[in-house]
């Protein structure tokens, strides 16, 4: 039987700045999935995500939304599908193409790890 263990991190981002980053310990085992829910963004602006270990990329830059939770037949099935492995600190980063004119905007992000 597959074992799970999430940790989520919380990236928060003021409307003036074009980037922001946090770390995010990952236990050890295999990031399978990953999903985001974000708050701020009502301007409807690109926003993108990725995922860095020293400032290598591991996951490309893409806007937030493709990494969104959809409607799949089960948790695991509704997060973006990845292979990451675990037992490191990785980054997770916000970059936006333009400053924003109306709210900060904040992302947390869940990252799921089949524990081996």
């Amino acid at each position: 039987m597959e074992r799970y263990e999430y940790v989520t991190a919380t990236i928060s981002m003021p409307k003036t700045e074009l980037s922001s980053e946090v770390d995010v310990k990952i236990p050890d085992g295999i990031v399978t999935n990953i999903g985001l829910v974000q708050a701020g963004n009502n301007e409807g602006r690109i926003i993108n995500f990725s995922v860095l270990e020293n400032n290598n990329t591991l996951i490309q830059p893409a806007d937030i939304r493709f990494s969104e939770r959809t409607g799949g037949s089960c948790f695991k099935d509704s997060l973006r599908p990845v292979d990451l492995d675990g037992g490191r600190i990785l980054q997770a980063r916000l970059t936006a193409l333009q400053p924003s004119n109306g709210d900060d905007i904040t992302v947390q992000v869940l990252f799921m790890i089949q524990k081996p």
